[in-house]
């Protein structure tokens, strides 16, 4: 039997420390239409203005995206609940996607006592926030309820106009936690496709101790780049390296540019989320020619532009499923 080598409550992705200069230009910029908005944060990332009607990097492509794109179904790909039903129906088999324990849209009726540890907790509607829990402690409950319920109060859509999260309904899920065979959390394999084509994979590890990256191409040589992260030693090549490109193109061929999350665990396949705005397009590589070489592969694709914003009646019917999954 493996053992719970963490602590029970792990914040795997903690609010950031708040940066009160941040914070302040975030508030004075509210008023401000997207566009502007979006070309001042670049500015302040990179000191550099950005050119969203002819983008020359990755990132430039993802923040050009977003601010043209209104196609409601970057709501869909942002709603870790919803998103479940495109993966099957895509993919052709639920056995894709991560176990469902539960869902729930207010932080008290989270059964935490009774769930079957240990799990995941993550919000369907919000980036980067997720907690790790191995075991049920009533100590616990009362600090757990309140960062449930800052969860549930929180639009994403105002850090970085990204603006698919606004519609996104805000429900707590919980999935089981997943383990490879010496019981540590399987690395992430993050699948970019740009212009219909896995251009490269990303592979995060260590992400809840001291992460690192490394980047490969589709045949899985490791590329002479890399992000702000350092680099681990050489990830073997996963026996469904197949799989995963097949799936990550199947999976974003309506789209512009997606990345695909990914567990590759023994031979089963199962799909984390997807992604159309990964970082909200901010990031940086080294050397920066290769954000310019990714550049360089995205087709845009008119068709998926809306002249008036997403309203309720465009979206999807979405439900909140309560049950707890067998």
């Amino acid at each position: 039997m493996v053992k719970d080598e963490f602590h029970p409550v792990i914040e795997a992705d903690p609010v950031p420390r708040r940066r009160w200069p941040v914070s302040l230009l975030r508030a004075l910029g509210r008023p401000l239409p997207d566009g502007l908005y979006m070309r001042l944060a670049h500015w302040m990332y990179y000191r550099q203005w950005p050119d969203f009607a002819h983008p020359r990097t990755l990132q430039e492509h993802i923040r050009a995206y977003v601010l043209r794109t209104r196609d409601p179904a970057l709501v869909m790909l942002a709603d870790k609940i919803a998103v479940r039903d495109y993966v099957t129906r895509t993919l052709g088999s639920d056995a894709h996607n991560v176990p469902l324990i539960g869902c729930w849209s207010h932080e008290d009726e989270v059964p935490l006592a009774t769930l079957p540890y240990p799990l995941v907790l993550k919000p369907s509607h919000l980036s980067g926030r997720v907690l790790l829990l191995a075991c049920h402690r009533s100590s616990d409950e009362r600090r757990l309820r309140a960062r449930l319920r800052s969860w549930l109060a929180f639009d994403h859509s105002r850090i970085n106009r990204e603006w698919f999260y606004a519609h996104v309904p805000a429900r707590v899920l919980a999935e089981p936690l997943l383990r490879d065979p010496s019981g540590a959390v399987p690395p992430d394999i993050k699948a970019y496709v740009i212009g219909g084509r896995v251009r490269y994979f990303q592979v995060d590890s260590g992400r809840f101790t001291r992460p690192t990256r490394n980047l490969y191409g589709p045949d899985w040589s490791l590329l002479p780049a890399r992000t702000s992260l350092p680099r681990h030693p050489a990830d073997p090549a996963p026996e469904a390296l197949p799989t995963l490109l097949e799936f990550a193109e199947r999976l974003a061929a309506p789209f512009e540019f997606l990345r695909v999350d990914f567990y590759a665990l023994h031979d089963r396949v199962l799909v984390g989320e997807l992604t159309s705005s990964p970082g909200a397009g901010f990031g940086r590589f080294y050397p920066p020619s290769f954000s310019e070489a990714l550049a360089a592969h995205w087709v845009i694709d008119r068709r998926a532009e809306r002249p008036a914003p997403v309203v309720a009646h465009q979206l999807p019917a979405l439900t909140a499923h309560k049950d707890v999954l067998p």
